[in-house]
């Protein structure tokens, strides 16, 4: 499990611990942190500890990392962690790695690769990875960002993750965009609209092919 500190991530601990219990499939927990932050790394492990789950905390992944500049600064923190992740799954034999990623940032998701990337792609609940070694999966990512809130305020998470750049950077927008639509329009739920549209898609209505000398 890939513990950032967030509530998702806490949430995701949690959802984990509940499925080893109740599952006919046998399987040990082993949680990863990536520190930037000390107190978080701090935070993270008393959590852990109370739960009596075995971790790793990287101390080293961003030492040196440069993330001043806005630009590439989101792209260079998700790369180094998710590097980090990968290596750490591999040196303790994990196949599977659990991510915390909700409905919300799948949908998120979808608008920054359409809008920066000219691409249509999300986040799915099971991804295979270097053929097969490791399966990334996201047991929570049919759940709303709300629903996430609820959680955390009912079992009182100490939501110990911290980020300098959090209310500045591209997905802080989109997300933004996402909340006015939805408030916009109370009856409809823009962000799980977004997310199921992956899988009701009208070929017929898409162009075969964009001629992009032309449109330069």
């Amino acid at each position: 499990m890939a513990v950032s500190g967030g509530k998702d991530s806490l949430a995701l601990v949690d959802f984990m611990l509940e499925k080893q219990k109740r599952s006919p499939v046998k399987f040990e927990l082993f949680a990863f942190h990536v520190a930037m932050d000390e107190s978080v790394a701090e935070g993270v492990a008393g959590f852990l500890e109370d739960r009596h789950i075995e971790f790793e905390i990287d101390l080293d992944s961003f030492k040196g990392v440069d993330l001043s500049n806005p630009k590439d600064r989101c792209f260079l923190c998700s790369w180094n962690r998710r590097k980090a992740i990968f290596l750490s799954a591999k040196r303790h034999n994990c196949r599977y790695v659990a991510l915390g990623h909700n409905m919300d940032d799948a949908a998120e998701t979808v608008l920054m690769n359409m809008f920066f990337q000219a691409s249509v792609s999300a986040m799915s609940p099971r991804q295979e990875m270097f053929g097969g070694e490791i399966i990334i999966i996201r047991p929570m990512i049919y759940l709303r960002e709300f629903e996430l809130d609820a959680l955390a305020d009912k079992f009182s998470y100490p939501i110990v993750k911290k980020c300098a750049y959090e209310q500045d950077n591209v997905r802080s927008l989109v997300r933004g965009f996402i909340k006015r639509l939805e408030e916009g329009n109370k009856k409809i739920s823009v962000a799980k609209n977004i997310f199921l549209s992956l899988n009701n898609i009208n070929s017929q209505y898409l162009p075969k092919y964009v001629n992009k000398s032309k449109e330069e």
